[in-house]
């Protein structure tokens, strides 16, 4: 949401939950009458459980224990030999049937691999078994417990929460079920919340709803509704993590109930079907990547989209874009795009530029592509009642949009005054919108998209939440309530679709606010509508660790704070910290100071500058681990937890990040601080270097008391890692295309270190014909050599290594050689013995097909070359360029 006045912003500010008219508490929708178990029991008729031959899938009756209950159909399976399904419906469908949220799903959920079992049948119980997963069914009252190698770790249904309400006319028609995880002492996930990374006890107080909202100026530490609903909870644990996957569109309301070794779940949803699925894990790892084969990952983003953003709610004219552009490259701050809002539009309609201050859109993508920039427009889903407006003509004629309780288009209040909203679950108003991407200067390869405001947000309905009504009709009869969580997503299906179609066939890039599970597939997302407070800064990091968790890596929050002014401490702050989240731009209101970093004191603009090319210096690693991502489902940015469960200590550090395996960032996020506590994992015998130090060693045995100051952005390297790095300053991520690469090589005890990079062309779709490289660099017995991980793959356009800085080096090393077509090439290598790093410079090493540099060693009498105080300054200036 983009505020509209000065005055509204003073209202959104301080509000306290159950307080604030706008939103609902518990006690105000059908989550209060769930929540007193009003239930009608139900039993598994055992006599009717049977396995369908063509399916594999497990079939059972449920039968109310009272008169006024309807028999419900139980459906168990499981898919890729180790995601358990549990779905429950009417066995007679209503009309229209009740909604299925498969579409978050890959593929809807059609082509899972769904194991075969074995059932046992007793009078009271049933036993379905896998190959080492099992269930335990009992029949009165109905409970599943499940087993991973005899060990039972989750169960459903323990306490007879169970509720499947079938009163259609008076709208009762929720459902509820609670869950208990065993060996578990925290409980991770559920995006998206202003919350702690660990979540909350909340028998005494609101749940966590999931009910997508325009929330600007959101309370902070808070269960409230946000702009995403992702229902996958974990259960963590030091010796077991599993999980949960609720999969539901409708509003829902989650208990979480934290007990010594145990977590309690229960889920209330306002309409839908039970659809359920339990991720056995046994790790937190495994239970992420058993969460990511169900609903997908992200597919690897263009190169330039995770460089730096700059955007602002708005640039007024294209003259202005150009002259921000212009002062970014004057005052030496690299950047990769310009962001604008909705002002370019003519009066807000969609798809048109205003024909005065935007005259000559065309002119303005070619002024930046010149100078390799990207432009991202926004594109809002509500549409401008307005008979001379073509986007409004063709869906009022073709009946495209929702319609309300009368069966009459809907319209209400947003950003262009009287507005109808597109019904993106129709598959038309779907292909028709996609096609409005291949015109209107959208059909431009260096045009991309935001989609926001699409909860969908509707002013002045205080009585909806300032959304769609929940009786507004959709596609095939749904109403609102049945769909409301997914309305964004449709329209991130709708838009990826469109921009995939265009002749030049690069990667689209789309950021949206309303987001759900399986939005990973088609945008990346931010934390919303923040205030420029400490505490907005802090959150933003829980915020985005929740959503990696959930699929959903490419996330950020809006540098320096949407809404209000920052200090000069916070905004260089927060630049820093931002450098560290996958998505990295900075954007404000339209009622605040400007604060474009050369705007600023000169001190300002070299901290801003240092954490701007620190960030593009990394890009090698961010953009491999996105790579990995896709392919593995393991999330680009972890809390400390996710690699080191057996410290209880690190539960609840979620000021920090682990960017992959080896990097570990925690940046200052506290106001005045001189001393910083860092906390490090792994034990004594792992050993992290703070690169923000010089290198410095530190043991990972938990808590450090960190000297800062305002330069400093506590960073570390994992010894026995090998980071590719790019250091040449450079204006934007396309410039630094062919700039060699330089290996951060961190030996370790044993003095090996190995690290990954993948690189393609950087925008293509081609990696999906195995156009790209991806190898492993390894150091090992004195020699650094490179295994190419995919022999199946070829790419030619690898720049080389020109660097090596070496972390802990060997003990004497007189020489560095590189051999080429059996050539042997002596290497310049000089060591500081202050810093203990070894620097092997101004070289060129090509790779792909294949790598040695041996470094050989003096006896050990004999000492090594050392560098004056003088030229390490001067090495370090060469290595680092900032």
């Amino acid at each position: 949401m983009r505020f509209k006045s000065v005055l509204l912003i003073t209202f959104f500010v301080g509000v306290t939950y159950g307080n604030d008219p706008r939103w609902k508490d518990c006690k105000d929708t059908f989550c209060a009458r769930l929540r007193r178990h009003s239930t009608v029991p139900y039993s598994v008729d055992l006599g009717s459980l049977k396995i369908d031959e063509k399916t594999n899938k497990v079939l059972a009756i449920l039968n109310p224990e009272t008169k006024n209950g309807k028999k419900l159909m139980l459906t168990l399976s499981l898919l890729e030999e180790e995601i358990f399904h549990i779905s429950i419906d009417q066995e007679q469908p209503s009309t229209p049937p009740r909604y299925k949220a498969r579409d978050a799903l890959i593929e809807n959920g059609e082509k899972f691999n769904t194991a075969k079992p074995n059932i046992t049948k007793g009078n009271a119980t049933a036993y379905v078994k896998y190959k080492n997963l099992n269930v335990t069914i009992y029949a009165n009252p109905m409970k599943f417990e499940f087993y991973d190698n005899n060990r039972l770790f989750s169960v459903v249904n323990p306490n007879n929460r169970f509720i499947f309400e079938t009163d259609n006319e008076n709208n009762q028609v929720a459902i509820g079920l609670d869950i208990s995880f065993k060996d578990a002492q925290r409980a991770y996930g559920l995006p998206e919340h202003a919350d702690h990374l660990a979540l909350r006890n909340t028998s005494k107080e609101e749940p966590y709803r999931h009910f997508n909202l325009d929330y600007g100026s959101y309370e902070i530490e808070s269960t409230q509704a946000l702009y995403g609903a992702i229902g996958v909870l974990y259960a963590h644990g030091n010796n077991y993590s599993s999980g949960a996957f609720w999969l539901n569109a409708a509003q829902t309301w989650i208990d979480i109930t934290n007990g010594p070794n145990q977590v309690d779940a229960y889920f209330m949803s306002e309409s839908g079907v039970l659809d359920l699925f339990i991720l056995p894990g046994p790790t937190l790892p495994h239970a992420v990547k058993q969460y990511t084969k169900l609903t997908g990952t992200a597919p690897l983003p263009q190169y330039f989209t995770l460089g730096y953003h700059q955007s602002r709610y708005s640039y007024m004219t294209q003259d202005e874009v150009v002259k921000v552009v212009t002062k970014f490259d004057e005052n030496s701050f690299p950047i990769d795009v310009m962001w604008l809002d909705i002002d370019y539009t003519n009066e807000k309609r969609y798809f048109t530029w205003d024909p005065k201050r935007f005259s000559n859109p065309e002119k303005l993508i070619s002024n930046l592509t010149e100078t390799n920039r990207k432009l991202v427009a926004i594109i809002d889903p509500h549409i401008k009642v307005d008979d001379k407006y073509f986007v409004h003509q063709n869906a009022t004629k073709e009946h495209y949009y929702i319609k309300n309780s009368a069966g009459k288009d809907f319209q209400g209040e947003c950003w262009p005054g009287l507005s109808s909203y597109l019904d993106f679950l129709n598959p038309k108003a779907r292909e028709y919108y996609s096609k409005l991407y291949l015109d209107h200067h959208f059909e431009n390869k260096n045009v991309h998209v935001w989609n926001d405001m699409n909860e969908p947000s509707v002013f002045n309905r205080l009585k909806d939440e300032n959304t769609m009504p929940l009786d507004a009709l959709h596609y095939r009869g749904y109403k609102h309530r049945d769909v409301h969580n997914m309305y964004g997503f449709y329209q991130t299906i709708g838009t990826r679709t469109g921009m995939l179609q265009r002749k030049d066939k690069l990667r689209p890039f789309i950021l949206t606010r309303s987001h759900f599970a399986g939005t990973q597939r088609y945008a990346a997302i931010w934390t919303g509508d923040n205030l420029a407070r400490w505490d907005y800064l802090k959150i933003s990091f829980p915020m985005c660790l929740t959503e990696a968790l959930a699929g959903v890596s490419f996330c950020g929050a809006d540098v320096g704070g949407f809404g209000e002014k920052p200090d000069d401490e916070l905004y260089q702050r927060w630049y820093q910290a931002g450098a560290w989240l996958p998505f990295y731009r900075g954007h404000s209101a339209n009622d605040v100071p400007r604060r474009e970093p050369y705007l600023y004191g000169k001190d300002i603009q070299q901290r801003v500058r240092a954490a701007l090319r620190q960030r593009y210096a990394h890009l090698p690693i961010w953009y491999t681990l996105f790579y990995e991502h896709e392919q593995t489902g393991e999330p680009v940015i972890r809390p400390i937890t996710y690699h080191y469960p057996k410290e209880s200590e690190a539960f609840d550090v979620e000021n920090q990040v682990l960017v992959g395996r080896n990097i570990l960032a925690a940046p200052v996020l506290e106001k005045g601080v001189t001393k910083y506590k860092v906390y490090l994992p792994g034990g004594d015998n792992e050993i992290w270097y703070n690169i923000d130090e010089n290198y410095t060693p530190y043991h990972g045995n938990g808590s450090h008391l960190l000297t800062v100051n305002n330069d400093s952005v506590p960073v570390f390297y994992k010894a026995g890692s090998i980071i590719p790095r790019k250091d040449t300053p450079r204006p934007t991520s396309v410039h630094m295309h062919q700039d060699p690469y330089t290996l951060y090589i961190v030996l370790n005890a044993k003095r090996e270190a190995e690290g990954k990079l993948y690189v393609d062309d950087g925008g293509s779709l081609s990696y999906q014909q195995k156009k790209f490289y991806y190898g492993n660099f390894v150091y090992k017995n004195y020699s650094l050599t490179v295994v190419n991980l995919r022999n199946d793959t070829s790419y030619s356009d690898v720049a080389p290594i020109g660097n090596l800085v070496i972390i802990n080096p060997p003990n004497g090393i007189k020489g560095v050689q590189k051999t080429e077509n059996n050539t042997i090439i002596e290497l310049s290598n000089v060591y500081s013995s202050k810093y203990n790093v070894l620097f092997v410079n101004n070289f060129t090493a090509q790779f792909q097909n294949g790598l040695e540099i041996k470094f050989i060693t003096l006896p050990s009498s004999v000492s090594s070359l050392t560098l004056s105080g003088t030229l390490i300054a001067v090495l370090f200036s060469v290595v680092y360029n900032m």
